[in-house]
């Protein structure tokens, strides 16, 4: 069996499904338990063989139960109602099993590399591992306006000395050199849609053909919209270093302020890679 990985916010488990197919043993992890319960149908083998195991809990800061809101409509599915609900939509409060990060560490082992995508609680599993000094060799968050450069840091003091940061609708990397030129075409994106209604459904399909525009293949394999995609090592581009990951957020997070994503579809995952992880690109 191969080494282990956390799919920290399952969601519909596309991610798990590379993961598996790579041979890696994965603990998959998602509130939701209708994606839960989709998840063991779809992947009853790996289960029965002891390569997946699904956990039907949320990650919070202790352990007990809470509400959890549940977004019908899209993936914004979170313990926090005004991430479930924004734009408009609908969610429904459930109460879902929770533990802390690092309970799950200490049940379940350490990671080769952990994925982490939970809706405005990215930053609570940083945190973890930087109180507990567990080190995955590679660690990807979706990187949050607010705790950002904290995240970051709390890496860089635990031996992470190698970052990437990576557009998710594309995977393409964004760097000091191509962060402006990137930044730009955003701007002038959503611009164009901005003249539109945000009621209106032209808006929503431009958003939606922006969206598909970008490549989805990579490593000869094509990767549903919204996964996370594969893991840090098997990522095109250069490592950049702390500073220069955090000059990049810091030009991502000023364009966050100015302009709103609705359309667009951009948000942007870090990778981190600790100084002794054996396989670098």
């Amino acid at each position: 069996m191969g080494d282990l990985v956390f799919d920290i916010g399952m969601w519909n488990g596309d991610d798990t499904s590379y993961y598996l197919a790579q041979g890696y043993r994965v603990v998959a992890v998602d509130a939701n338990p209708a994606m839960c319960e989709a998840a063991r149908q779809r992947f009853s083998r790996e289960i029965s063989t002891g390569q997946l195991s699904i956990r039907n809990i949320g990650i919070t800061e202790t352990q007990g139960e809470m509400d959890f809101w549940v977004c019908d409509d899209t993936d914004w599915s979170s313990f926090d109602a005004a991430m479930a609900t924004r734009q408009g939509k609908e969610a429904t409060a459930i109460k879902v099993q929770t533990i802390p990060f690092r309970q799950l560490l200490e049940e379940e082992g350490i990671p080769y590399f952990v994925k982490i995508d939970i809706e405005g609680s990215d930053s609570l599993c940083i945190k973890e591992l930087a109180e507990t000094g567990s080190c995955p060799a590679y660690v990807s968050f979706e990187c949050s306006q607010i705790d950002g450069d904290a995240d970051i840091n709390r890496l860089k003091g635990l031996g992470y000395d190698s970052f990437k940061c990576i557009r998710q609708n594309d995977y393409r990397e964004i760097t000091p050199d191509n962060v402006v030129f990137q930044q730009e075409l955003r701007r002038m994106m959503h611009r164009s849609l901005s003249k539109l209604p945000r009621t209106s459904r032209v808006r929503w399909f431009a958003g939606q053909a922006l969206g598909r525009a970008h490549y989805r293949r990579l490593n000869g394999r094509r990767y549903k919209k919204w996964t996370s995609g594969p893991p840090s090592f098997e990522l095109p581009g250069r490592w950049l270093t702390a500073d220069q990951i955090l000059s990049v957020w810091h030009y991502l997070a000023a364009y966050n302020l100015r302009l709103s994503t609705d359309g667009t579809g951009e948000w942007f995952d870090v990778h981190a890679a600790h100084g002794r992880a054996e396989q670098r690109p």
